[in-house]
This record gives structure tokens, sequence and C-alpha cells, in this order.
């Protein structure tokens, strides 16, 4: 007989009254694994925190983790999950947004193709949904490139699971991240794990209801305000920051790591020969759709990137 895989979930919440009953349900009811749920409230000004308070009496499953302080941002909601995470007697961790729905084997599925694959991370297509009713199913491309993992993550964070091996590899770098102004919780694992050598699952079937609103931190990727969010970001010079920063992490992790080495030789490369030199990497080791990586060898071209 199988033994089924216990999951810790670390759910961030910020303001989620509306919607993390929901989600949280959704989390409780799945099927095949043993679950157990860290929330951190992120500073909440509405009854977010008595929501969980109220789980977590009815259910020892759930946790409030202790402290909830603003971070700022999503990203650093789940550093401090992150660090106060006890995996002890757990196989597997898995990031949790408050205002989507997960399908009832999204855990199951994640820790079957995990075993079967060897792989110590995974992500899964998502099926996002509009207020106004509209879905659409949301993949991924599941190649990976030299570089891919300085310029984007692998998916929805919402999708990811991960082994405990993993996870302590991410949390013994978290302050790092956090200290090189890394934004992104998802793609610091995703990087992480790709300069560790480590492998990665994705998983081409939507496991969770991905709910798209203004509160969205990036939304689908082909939603007006998730594209102008992203162009906003590659023209104030965000995003360069983000790959800079990526780079410095992947060279903490593997001082070897030629993806991160070459980035940092053709950022320090100054005039047309740098941009020229920039835009090539994004196009040939982008793992985004072509128009995509066009797009940000554009930028490239235009000192952007």
């Amino acid at each position: 007989m199988t033994v089924p895989a216990r999951v810790l979930v670390l759910l961030a919440a910020r303001n989620g009254q509306a919607c993390l009953g929901r989600q949280l349900d959704t989390v409780l009811a799945q099927k095949g694994v043993l679950v157990r749920v860290d929330v951190r409230d992120d500073g909440s000004t509405d009854a977010t925190r008595e929501l969980v308070a109220g789980y977590a009496a009815g259910d020892d499953r759930v946790r409030l983790v202790p402290g909830h302080e603003a971070s700022g941002s999503a990203a650093g909601n789940f550093f401090q999950l992150i660090r106060q995470a006890d995996v002890r007697g757990v196989d597997l961790v898995a990031f949790c947004d408050q205002d989507d729905e997960w399908f009832l084997d999204k855990l199951a599925r994640a820790a079957a193709a995990l075993a079967a694959t060897g792989a110590d991370g995974g992500s899964a297509a998502v099926r996002a949904r509009w207020p106004d009713g509209r879905e659409r199913d949301l993949g991924q491309n599941p190649s990976q490139r030299l570089g891919d993992y300085l310029f984007e993550g692998a998916g929805q964070g919402c999708t990811f699971v991960m082994t405990v091996q993993l996870f302590e590899r991410v949390r013994a770098m978290v302050d790092r991240a956090e200290a090189a102004g890394v934004h992104y919780h998802d793609c610091t694992v995703y990087a992480i794990a790709r300069a560790a050598g480590l492998r990665w699952h994705f998983d081409p079937e939507p496991v969770m209801t991905y709910r798209q609103h203004a509160g969205n931190d990036t939304g689908a990727r082909s939603s007006l305000a998730g594209v102008a969010r992203r162009l906003a970001a590659i023209r104030d010079g965000w995003y360069r920051t983000q790959v800079d920063a990526m780079a410095s992490l992947v060279l903490v992790v593997a001082p070897d790591d030629p993806a991160a080495l070459r980035w940092r030789a053709l950022a320090q490369r100054r005039g047309v020969s740098g941009r020229l030199g920039r835009a090539a990497f994004v196009l040939q080791h982008g793992r985004r759709r072509p128009a995509d990586r066009l797009v940000q060898a554009a930028a490239a071209l235009a000192g952007h990137l």
C-alpha cells in the first residue's frame, strides 16, 4: 500500500477575507495526500487573521504563523513563511495564494509526478478565470535553455511543489535573495533548483483555477493589465535589476554557473556591443514564447535590459 505524501502548504495572505475561506477549503479537501497549512497574514486591515484563527481552532492541520507585520510584497510574505516553516515529518512543500481554487487532485498529482520523474520541483498549467466568467487554460513551455532561469520562473508560483531537500536549499538563500532585491519568491526557487543541477517537472494539465483581478501581483501573461505591467517594468529598468539580482544569487549557489557568468559579462559591456550581446542572449536562451523573447531583445537593444 502506497503511503500518502505529507505536504506542507505555505499560504501567503493579505486582506483575503472575501476569498481565503474558499481557497482554504480546497486545500484542506485535497485527495490522496496528508496536508498541513501554514498561513501568514501580511498586515491585513480586514478580518483575515480572525478567519484563519477560526480555521485553526477547528482543524489542527491549520496554523496561523506568528507575526503579521507587513512585508511590502507577496515575495516578502512567502520569504517569512519559508523562514518559519517546520518541515519535520514532511515530504513536500507547496506554495499557495489566497484567492485561487485548487482542483482536489492538485497535490496528489504533483507528488506522483515528482516521484515518477525524480524531480525536486514542479509546476503546472492553470485555468485562468476572469470576473466576467471567461476561462482559458494557461500552459507553459517545458523546454529548458541555458539561462532561462535568469529571465523567468517556471510558471505560476501558486502551482509550485518541491521536495524538502530543495526547500532547505531555498531557505538557506532567503536572506541573500532579499538582500539582492529579488522580487519573486517562485523565480528564486526555480533559479536555485536549476543552478544546483536539480530536475524540474512541468505538468501540462491545469491543476487549479487562477482567478484574475486587479490585485494580482502579475496576472495572466496575455491579459492587458499583465502586459502593461511587464512593459512598464522593462521600460523603467526594474526588470534589468531583477535579472542582475538573479544572476548574483545563482552565482552564490553555483559560482561557475555558465549562464550567470555570461550574463554578468554582458551586463558590464557598454555601448552597442553590450546591447547586441544581451539581445542575442535573451533570444537564444530565454524560454518564453518567441514573441515575448523578441520584446525582451528589443528592450535590450533599447538599453532597458
